[in-house]
């Protein structure tokens, strides 16, 4: 080799150490950034040891990427199901292991009994007066509770919506910038990964496909092959019943392709097979059609006090009450006024003791309260044979046995997702010791080829002082 050749091929290498120096560089400073994927560069030359190109790689496990997303989308899901499974064990207070409706109609039950003893008490009839009103008073809290609930869904709904939308305006425009980035060394790689943090973001909202195109953009489509992000980013909205996509001016509903993720849970929900046309049944999955089933349950329970006996069941409460003969002073019917889970409240009559709760009712109800044999039909709950406390514990345990089913999904879907994530970051993101173990073999390599260069400039030195 010449010296010119040596001087050449020492230049070069002393280029492609400082072009390494500055990826290990900033690959460490960035090692704690989740989206930062290990970033290397490889060199050509040419015969005299010229830099020819320099191709900029990111170290990316495509695979494990896609499962990551897929998990992301499932523990999205999950995660909000199990927010408002938990809200609602906080409306219904099932902190001691009780819901307080439960531990009402229980007591209104008890009180019954007490008052079958001493009809005449005066102390036993206001006591019955009160937990009637507790009890009545907590079903429409709870009714109130689940209103708010569905607003609160609503609301997080139109939050994740505009978030989507962002996020797909922000993909679509690193698409737009990526071609010219690439062109400018390691910055295409550093916005890619960028795009990788956003795209892992939407998914956690719902279900994509990623599609890599030549060019260096990433086209996103849902998992039935709907466009999010192609040419152009989609736009999603709700009109309360719907999710639509909008494309130009094309919209399609996507209520059958939200699969996964928050938006699929939240629509999941909120769904309301009845106001469909004709109406649907009822899914028998616990955790779709939440608000609608709610609604149902406590608009049949609160009706169960108030509506006449039906045919081969047991005397209902309310016949059991007004049936009986009124003394003077008496209310002679309607304890409870209302007939919803909203109206349903105790006589005003008997809250203010302008009247007295009938003595010769009293037996009958308390066996009224007491007897088996009754049904109740709800969306999302069949019961047989059962009793008014049996209704109360059946509604609020069907809940809870949701919630709980609820959380251990949720549980194991975060853990497998911690688990899948740490490996895709172990095998795609910088490690430390590998890095600085890169530093040690650039600054060898440094150092030769400075070598290589002192030894030329000397023998340059040699040869002029022979010419002179």
């Amino acid at each position: 080799m010449s010296l010119f050749g040596a001087l050449n091929s020492a230049t070069a290498g002393l280029r492609t150490v400082q072009t390494n120096v500055k990826l290990v560089s900033d690959n460490i400073a960035r090692a704690d950034d989740p989206n930062r994927t290990r970033h290397t560069a490889q060199q050509m030359v040419d015969g005299s040891g010229q830099v020819v190109t320099t191709q900029y790689r990111r170290e990316v496990d495509t695979a494990l990427r896609g499962q990551v997303q897929d998990l992301t989308s499932r523990n999205g899901g999950s995660e909000v199901q199990s927010t408002y499974m938990q809200q609602l064990g906080d409306l219904l207070r099932t902190t001691n292991g009780t819901p307080l409706i439960n531990s009402y109609a229980d007591k209104f039950q008890a009180a019954w009994s007490t008052l079958a003893t001493s009809p005449e008490n005066e102390t036993a009839q206001y006591q019955l007066v009160q937990s009637a009103d507790n009890f009545a008073r907590e079903i429409r809290r709870v009714s109130e509770g689940v209103e708010k609930m569905d607003r609160d869904m609503q609301q997080d709904m139109d939050n994740s919506l505009s978030t989507v939308n962002g996020l797909m305006k922000q993909i679509n425009q690193i698409n737009n910038d990526i071609v010219s980035l690439k062109s400018q060394g390691s910055a295409g790689n550093e916005v890619a990964d960028k795009r990788d943090g956003l795209i892992r973001e939407l998914s956690g909202y719902m279900s994509i496909r990623t599609v890599d195109r030549p060019d260096g953009r990433v086209a996103l489509f849902s998992p039935s092959g709907l466009a999010l992000v192609d040419a152009e980013p989609a736009s999603l909205s709700f009109d309360g019943g719907n999710i639509n996509l909008q494309v130009g001016n094309n919209v399609t509903s996507i209520n059958g392709h939200l699969t996964d993720g928050k938006l699929g849970a939240l629509l999941k929900m909120r769904q309301d097979g009845s106001q469909s046309d004709p109406p649907k049944p009822a899914s028998g999955d616990p955790t779709a059609e939440v608000i609608r089933k709610l609604r149902s349950q406590l608009d049949q329970f609160a009706s169960a006090f108030t509506s006449a006996t039906k045919e081969g069941e047991p005397t209902s409460f309310r016949d059991a009450y007004d049936n009986a003969t009124a003394g003077d002073g008496e209310q002679a019917d309607q304890f409870f006024t209302g007939s919803d889970r909203f109206t349903i409240s105790v006589n005003a009559k008997l809250l203010d003791n302008t009247a007295k709760v009938k003595k010769l009712a009293v037996n009958d109800v308390n066996d009224a309260m007491k007897a088996t044999g009754r049904n109740l039909t709800a969306d999302g709950l069949a019961l047989t044979d059962t009793s008014y406390a049996g209704m109360a514990s059946a509604i609020t345990g069907n809940w809870m046995g949701a919630a709980k089913s609820v959380n251990d999904k949720q549980a194991g879907d975060k853990s497998s997702l911690q688990l899948l994530t740490e490996r895709y970051h172990s095998n795609t993101g910088v490690n430390i010791d590998e890095e600085i173990a890169n530093l040690q073999q650039l600054q060898t390599s440094y150092q030769a080829s400075a070598r290589v260069m002192q030894v030329a400039n000397a023998m340059f030195d040699a040869l002029e002082a022979v010419v002179r």
